[in-house]
């Protein structure tokens, strides 16, 4: 008899989840609206689940669920966690037989490991760093957010570059391409008029400065280059405190927009000797790699099959 299993990767803006079967079918994969509990009551997170689950089985709705894992941003605390696993029960219209709620950089981290234990530092909007040792107790380091924390997150560039450009204008930096690249960037004639425009700006508006401060850097802009480069410190430190938590050097996985910049991939490689895996799959496998090893004896048959859809689907 087949199993079905459904796996989650949720965050603030979106939800990704898919359902699949233990006969190696791929059978849905619903991209839904963000399931963080602290953008929102949980009413409504129960709702956007509700909905999720509803389009997810349009295709196929099984009788029972064999196991579900759901990595969930702002699912650090238990108060938390359990409240995030009642809402799923909730909002499932079938029986879950086994549900695990856990922190959405495990996901992270299982896309590139296949689900082994292993370090993730994740360099996005924010930045955090992540680890499950091999006796399976975790930890994190960073991601305290864009005021107190996260160092080398597109965030952290953005707001670097906007900072070292008015010093720019200022006559107390050196002269840069970045000046007239801003510019373009937030629609306006002077420098000096992106302010207002910076301070209602989202932190993804600022952490957007990233491939165009990447860009300048690769056509010889110094300070461009210099931004970067102290970003690729910030993320080696990161990486090395998080690989002094193993006793011999772990599987490490690198995801996050940030790691597109050659300059910072090819600084962090150069100071770190050890194999950084930069995963092909997207986090919601790193969801179904804990479901079949979990609950399926790890089938690595059955986790090619799925890796192999997931990339013919990997637009959606």
């Amino acid at each position: 008899m087949e199993n079905y299993y459904i796996a989650i990767d949720g965050g603030g803006t979106k939800t990704d989840a898919v359902i699949f079967s233990t006969g190696g079918q791929l059978i849905n994969r619903v991209i839904g609206a963000g399931t963080n509990p602290n953008g929102m009551d949980f009413n409504q997170v129960t709702e956007h689940f509700r909905k999720l689950f509803s389009e997810l089985m349009s295709v196929k709705k099984p009788v029972s669920i064999a196991g579900c894992y759901a990595g969930l941003s702002g699912s650090d605390h238990p108060a938390l966690t359990r409240k995030l696993a009642n809402a799923i029960k909730d909002a499932c219209p079938v029986k879950i037989s086994h549900l695990q709620v856990g922190n959405d950089a495990m996901n992270a981290l299982w896309s590139g490991t296949d689900g082994r234990p292993g370090l993730v530092v994740i360099a996005g909007t924010g930045s955090i760093a992540f680890g499950i040792l091999e006796n399976g107790k975790y930890f994190r380091m960073g991601g305290w957010g864009y005021l107190f924390g996260d160092e080398g997150s597109g965030y952290a560039i953005g707001r670097e570059t906007v900072r070292r450009v008015l010093m720019v204008y200022d006559g107390r930096e050196r002269e840069t391409t970045l000046i007239s690249a801003l510019t373009r960037y937030f629609h306006v004639q002077s420098i000096n008029d992106i302010v207002p425009i910076v301070y209602q700006s989202s932190k993804d508006v600022i952490a957007g400065l990233v491939p165009i401060v990447a860009s300048e850097a690769e056509q010889g802009d110094c300070l461009a280059e210099h931004i970067l480069s102290e970003a690729a410190q910030d993320l080696i430190s990161l990486i090395q405190n998080g690989m002094s938590r193993f006793e011999s050097v772990p599987e490490t996985v690198l995801v996050g927009g940030v790691w597109n910049s050659r300059i910072i991939r090819e600084k962090v490689c150069s100071e770190i000797s050890a194999p950084f895996i930069f995963p092909d799959y997207p986090p919601v496998y790193g969801s179904i790699a804990k479901c079949v090893n979990e609950w399926e004896c790890q089938n690595e048959g059955l986790l090619d099959s799925l890796k192999k859809q997931l990339m013919k689907g990997k637009s959606a």
